[in-house]
C-alpha cells in the first residue's frame, strides 16, 4: 500500500522522468546502455569522450594511496593526477573502482549516466513547474501541462549539445534540483540542521560531477540565503548552509586530489564570457563554447508568457501580486543578476557588440578564470527563464489550454533543434558507431601484451593530437599498462612537455616507447631497438621477437599544412595560399637535439620573409639562428642546430608585398 501511495503521489514527476528517458532512448538508442560496449565512445569524432572513458579506465587500474582516493597514478605515470581532470564523473568513477573486482574487463557507465540525466531533467522540471504553476496532483489537465513544459526543459540545448561530448556537463539536473530545494525550502528544509545537511550533499554532488556546477548551484544557494534573511530566520540560518556547501565541496576536492595533482594549472588566465542577449537571440555567440541560446520553443513560451502578463495586467488580474511575492522577487533578482555578472566575465558584450572591459584585481581574475568558460554559468539563467515562462502560462491559462500551449512549445523546441537532434539520431543508430575501428590490428600488439615484458607505455613527447594517440592509450589502459601522456583539463601543458622530454634521458626495460610523426626524427638519439606495427614506430630497451625496423637512409618528415595557422590567406587541397599581408605559421612540433634541414616548396618565395620560432605556450618565444642554403622562388631551404629540445617549434612565412605566395610543402629532415 505504501509503495502504491508513493507512486500515486509522485506519478507526475515520474511521468516527466519517463518523458526524459524516452527522449534519450529515441535520440541515442539502447546500445549505449550496454556497459561492456565502449567502441561508440572511442569512435567519437571528438577526443573528449575518449578522454572521459580512458581516464576512468586508467583510474580503475591505478593503486589507491591515502588520503587521495581520487588520485590517478596511471594516466600520466609516474606522476599523480586526479580523476577530476579527465571529466570522468568522479563519483561514478569512485563507485566503479570500488566495484571493480566484479565488473567486466571493459566497462563504461556513461550511457546510463546519460539516461539518468535526461530522466532527472524531465522529473525535476515537472516538479518545479507544478510548484510555480500552483498545480495539484488531482488536476489532470494541468498536470499534463507541466509534463509538456518539462518537455521543453528536456530539450534544453545545453543538455543535448553536451551529452556524450562533455558528458559530465550534461548534469543540468543539478541546477534544477537546487532550484527545487530553493522553491520548496519552507517545506523540505524546515530546520537549519537539515538545510546544512542537504546543501552539503549538494556541494558533494557538484564537486563529484563537474566543478562548473559549484558556482551555478552556489548562486541558487545565495538566493536561498537571501530568502532566509528576508524571513528573519537569524544569521545561522543564512550563513551555515553556505558554509556547509563550500566546506563539503572543498573537503571532497581535497580527497579527490584536486590540490595535490602534478601538472595542474587551475587558471587559464582568460574568460570566455556570454552575450546575455544570446539567451533569446540565436547566432550571437562568439564560439560554440559561448552559445547559451535557450531554444526556439523556450523563446516562444517566453513570448506567450509576456503577452499573457500584459493581458492580465490590462484586465487588472495582477493586482497585489508584487506585494504578495516580494521576497521571491528579490530572491530571483539576486540570483539572475549574480548569474548574469558571473557568466558575462569582465568583458561586457550585448547584442553582438562589445561595450567595454571592466578592470578587476588580478586575484579576482585568477579565481574567476578557474571557470574560464564562464558563459556556461548562464545555463542557470536560461533554465530559470524557461521555467518561469512555463510557470506563467500555467498560472494564467486554464488546464487544457495551458497543456496545448506548452506542448506546442515543446514541439517548436524540437523543431528549432532538428538538425542537432537528427545528427545525434543518425550517429547513435548507425551500426558503424559501434564497430571496432582501432587502427591497431597487427597481431604483434597482442604478442607484446602477452609477453609480460611491459607495464608502461611512454610517448616520446607530449602531443596527443595524433590520429594514433587515443588507440594507443586505449591499448595501454585495456592491458593494465600506464601511460606517460594524456589530456587533462586545467593542465599545465608546458610543464608536461618539458617533463616528458626529460624522461627520455633514462630508459627502462619495462617500458614500450612510442614515436609518432615528428618524434621519428629522434630515433637516432636513443639506444633502443626499433620496430614498426601498423605504421607506428616503437622502441624497446631489449630486443623483441618482432621484425626490426630498418634505419631509413634519410630521416625526413613532412608537416601537415592543414594544421597551419593562416592570416590573410587560405588552406587549400594543394597547400596554403597567402595574399597581401598574409602570414602562415606551421603546426607546432617538438624537436630533440640535433641538426636539421627544412625545405619549403611552392611559389613566390622571393617575395617572402621566412623564419623559425620556438617557445612554451603563453611564454616568450625565440627565433632560431638559421642559415639558408637554397634560395629560389619555388624552393627555400634553411638549416639549424640545437643542443637542447625545442618545444613547440614552428616555421613562419610572411608576404612582403602584394605578390601572392603559395606553400605546397614543408619538410623537416634531421641531418645529424
Amino acid at each position: 500500500m505504501q509503495k502504491t501511495a508513493a507512486i500515486r503521489n509522485y506519478r507526475w514527476p515520474l511521468t516527466g522522468a519517463l518523458l526524459g528517458a524516452l527522449v534519450f532512448v529515441a535520440l541515442y538508442g539502447v546500445r549505449v546502455l550496454d556497459p561492456t560496449c565502449v567502441d561508440w565512445i572511442l569512435n567519437n569524432a571528438s577526443p573528449d569522450p575518449s578522454q572521459h572513458y580512458l581516464g576512468w579506465v586508467f583510474f580503475r587500474n591505478s593503486p589507491v594511496r591515502l588520503p587521495y582516493l581520487g588520485a590517478n597514478y596511471s594516466v600520466i605515470y609516474p606522476y599523480r593526477t586526479s580523476i577530476l581532470f579527465t571529466d570522468s564523473i568522479p563519483l561514478l568513477a569512485l563507485l566503479g573502482k570500488l566495484l571493480s573486482p566484479i565488473l567486466p574487463g571493459r566497462f563504461q557507465y556513461f550511457g546510463w549516466w546519460g539516461l539518468l540525466c535526461y530522466a532527472l531533467q524531465g522529473g525535476l522540471a515537472q516538479a518545479i513547474l507544478a510548484r510555480l504553476g500552483g498545480v495539484r496532483p488531482h488536476q489532470t489537465a494541468r498536470c499534463w501541462a507541466t509534463v509538456a513544459g518539462a518537455g521543453v526543459a528536456v530539450l534544453f540545448p545545453a543538455l543535448t549539445i553536451r551529452m556524450f561530448a562533455h558528458t559530465a556537463l550534461a548534469a543540468n539536473w543539478l541546477i534544477l534540483l537546487a532550484v527545487w530545494l530553493w522553491l520548496n525550502s519552507d517545506r523540505v528544509l524546515p530546520t537549519t540542521r537539515r538545510a546544512c545537511l542537504v546543501w552539503a550533499f549538494m556541494g558533494i554532488l557538484c564537486g563529484g560531477i563537474h566543478l562548473y556546477y559549484l558556482p551555478m548551484v552556489g548562486i541558487v544557494l545565495v538566493g536561498y540565503a537571501v530568502r532566509r534573511g528576508l524571513q528573519k530566520k537569524g544569521p545561522a540560518s543564512v550563513l551555515l548552509p553556505v558554509v556547509c556547501f563550500c566546506g563539503a565541496a572543498l573537503a571532497e576536492l581535497v580527497v579527490l586530489g584536486a590540490f595535490a595533482s602534478n601538472f595542474a594549472g587551475y587558471s587559464n588566465g582568460y574568460l570566455n564570457g556570454a552575450d546575455l542577449v544570446n539567451l533569446v537571440v540565436p547566432g550571437l555567440a562568439a564560439s560554440w563554447e559561448q552559445d547559451i541560446y535557450i531554444g526556439l520553443g523556450a523563446v516562444l513560451a517566453l513570448a506567450v508568457a509576456a503577452v499573457s502578463l500584459i493581458v492580465a495586467g490590462v484586465r487588472g488580474k495582477g493586482r497585489g501580486f508584487f506585494p504578495r511575492h516580494r521576497a521571491w522577487l528579490i530572491d530571483g533578482a539576486v540570483v539572475l543578476v549574480l548569474d548574469g555578472v558571473a557568466a558575462m566575465g569582465n568583458t561586457v558584450t550585448l547584442g553582438g557588440k562589445t561595450l567595454g572591459t571592466v578592470p578587476i584585481p588580478q586575484l579576482l581574475m585568477d579565481v574567476w578564470a578557474m571557470f574560464s568558460s564562464c558563459a556556461r554559468l548562464a545555463w542557470l539563467a536560461g533554465l530559470l527563464v524557461l521555467l518561469l515562462a512555463c510557470g506563467v502560462v500555467l498560472r494564467l491559462w486554464k488546464g487544457r489550454a495551458a497543456a496545448v500551449l506548452l506542448a506546442a512549445c515543446a514541439v517548436v523546441q524540437a523543431y528549432g533543434m532538428k538538425e542537432e537532434l537528427a545528427k545525434r539520431f543518425a550517429t547513435y543508430h548507425d551500426n558503424a558507431t559501434y564497430a571496432d575501428e582501432t587502427i591497431l590490428t597487427d597481431p604483434g600488439w597482442e604478442t607484446l601484451a602477452e609477453s609480460g615484458k611491459f607495464t608502461h607505455m611512454a610517448f616520446a613527447s607530449f602531443d596527443f593530437e595524433h590520429d594514433e594517440f587515443w588507440d594507443l592509450a586505449a591499448f595501454a589502459a585495456d592491458h593494465g599498462w600506464t601511460s606517460n601522456s594524456f589530456y587533462m583539463g586545467h593542465m599545465d601543458g608546458n610543464l608536461a612537455a618539458v617533463t616528458l622530454a626529460g624522461e627520455m634521458n633514462t630508459l627502462s626495460a619495462d617500458t614500450l616507447y612510442v614515436f609518432l610523426d615528428e618524434d621519428e626524427l629522434a630515433r637516432d638519439s636513443f639506444a633502443l631497438y626499433y620496430y614498426r606495427l601498423d605504421g607506428i614506430l616503437l622502441g624497446s630497451v631489449e630486443p623483441l621477437d618482432l621484425t626490426p625496423d630498418p634505419t631509413p637512409e634519410t630521416d625526413a618528415r613532412p608537416m601537415d599544412l592543414r594544421l597551419s595557422a593562416v592570416t590573410n590567406g587560405s588552406i587549400t587541397s594543394d597547400g596554403v595560399e597567402l595574399g597581401s599581408g598574409g602570414e602562415m605559421m606551421t603546426q607546432q612540433w617538438m624537436l630533440f637535439p640535433g641538426s636539421y634541414s627544412v625545405t619549403l616548396t611552392g611559389s613566390g618565395f622571393d617575395h617572402s620573409y621566412i623564419y623559425a620560432r620556438h617557445g612554451l605556450i603563453n611564454q616568450e618565444t625565440y627565433k632560431l639562428d638559421i642559415e639558408f642554403t637554397v634560395i629560389e622562388p619555388e624552393t627555400m631551404t634553411f638549416t639549424f642546430t640545437t643542443g637542447t629540445p625545442l618545444y613547440y617549434w614552428r616555421t613562419a612565412v610572411h608576404t612582403l608585398d602584394d605578390t601572392p605566395i603559395t606553400v605546397t610543402g614543408v619538410t623537416v629532415e634531421k641531418t645529424a
